[in-house]
């Protein structure tokens, strides 16, 4: 936990004219309290004023966030276990905490008309979106920039031990299966989402679900894969062939995706937009013919989650850019129905000047000569 992240908010909260602000997002609850429980949403939640930081979770949770939660008053609920309504009205009084900020998109509505008519007469609840606290995250701190660099170490390691181990004739469930295990082995909390592994014909599907289909020699298998590391997260794609392409034009197709990732990973720099990053990338496919079939954004911002901002995307605000210390990804890529394939992508830290490519994984085609 920052306490100058807490200061910031503590700022920004004065600003809205609000006595408090209520976290309940799992992730922007770990990055402000440093307790990482991003599995269970109803873990907790924390409440911020000017002179208080409190962390509510109850007896399954209290031993764990007391210890992690350095700095934050940790409050079990009275009442029910996971109901916290009456504690937060009792806090409130307390306080005298008349506004209460909260993030619009991370709290159910039952939860929400529960509580204003809970907290009728003693507070009213502001919505937000997007939450500070998820535009605060967009710019890594130091020590978290040394936990993403080890999260895609793990996976580039990864990668490395798939290229040494994958074979034709194996399926792609085991191929995924093999990367989730391995990771584990390298330190991983375990995988930052359900790896993709797509190949042949699969591969023009951006999010294919690995399945029993045996990889062949000659085809192009699209991995998409990330370790996570003490609750941050890695994603790297890279589109291989174990033996010569069968066609040329997968040696085309492949070459133009590759130049859009660098002409893109070249051009970025702290001040960029998201939609002028995007366009990067889109132009250079434009350039081969191939525009069309780049059916999604060309990246998004990597931390507590695998997709948060800033966005590179033609649909990301003008004035939106990314910001120095930001880490996203440059991920291009080309999807041709009843065909195939090819995605290549890289994490990248964003510079006042350009940007540092984490990802060392190496962007080859051809696997190994069969």
């Amino acid at each position: 936990m920052s306490q100058d992240s807490i200061s910031q908010l503590r700022t920004w909260i004065a600003e809205q004219k609000l006595d408090a602000f209520m976290v309940t997002q799992p992730q922007n609850r770990s990055y402000l309290s440093g307790w990482f429980n991003d599995d269970d949403e109803g873990a907790g939640l924390l409440l911020v004023g000017q002179q208080q930081q409190i962390l509510l979770t109850n007896s399954l949770y209290k031993e764990i966030a007391e210890r992690e939660a350095t700095g934050w008053q940790v409050v079990e609920p009275s009442g029910l276990v996971r109901e916290y309504t009456s504690t937060i009205v009792e806090l409130a009084r307390e306080h005298g905490w008349k506004k209460i900020g909260f993030e619009s998109m991370a709290l159910l509505y039952g939860v929400y008309e529960h509580l204003c008519r809970a907290g009728e007469g003693v507070f009213t609840l502001e919505p937000f979106e997007p939450s500070f606290v998820s535009q605060l995250r967009q710019v890594k701190q130091p020590h978290e920039i040394e936990l993403l660099r080890r999260a895609i170490a793990i996976t580039d390691e990864t990668f490395a031990h798939i290229c040494q181990w994958i074979q034709p004739g194996m399926t792609e469930k085991e191929v995924q299966w093999e990367i989730n295990r391995y990771m584990l082995t390298l330190g991983a909390d375990g995988p930052s989402f359900e790896a993709i592994v797509a190949s042949g014909p699969n591969g023009s599907m951006p999010h294919a679900v690995a399945g029993q289909r045996r990889i062949q020699r000659g085809e192009l298998i699209t991995i998409d894969m990330g370790a996570r590391y003490k609750g941050y997260c890695a994603d790297m794609t890279r589109t291989i062939c174990l033996g010569e392409p069968v066609e040329p034009r997968m040696r085309e197709v492949y070459a133009a995706v590759l130049n859009a990732m660098k002409v893109c990973e070249a051009g970025i720099h702290a001040g960029t937009s998201g939609q002028a990053a995007d366009a990067l990338a889109r132009t250079a496919l434009e350039k081969d013919g191939l525009a069309e079939y780049y059916v999604h954004g060309t990246g998004h911002g990597v931390g507590l989650q695998i997709h948060e901002g800033p966005n590179l995307s033609p649909r990301s605000p003008e004035d939106v850019v990314l910001p120095a210390g930001s880490v996203v990804t440059v991920e291009p890529g080309v999807y041709i129905p009843g065909w195939s394939g090819v995605r290549i992508e890289d994490c990248v830290l964003v510079t006042q000047n350009g940007c540092e490519v984490l990802t060392q994984s190496p962007t080859e085609l051809v696997l190994r000569k069969e």
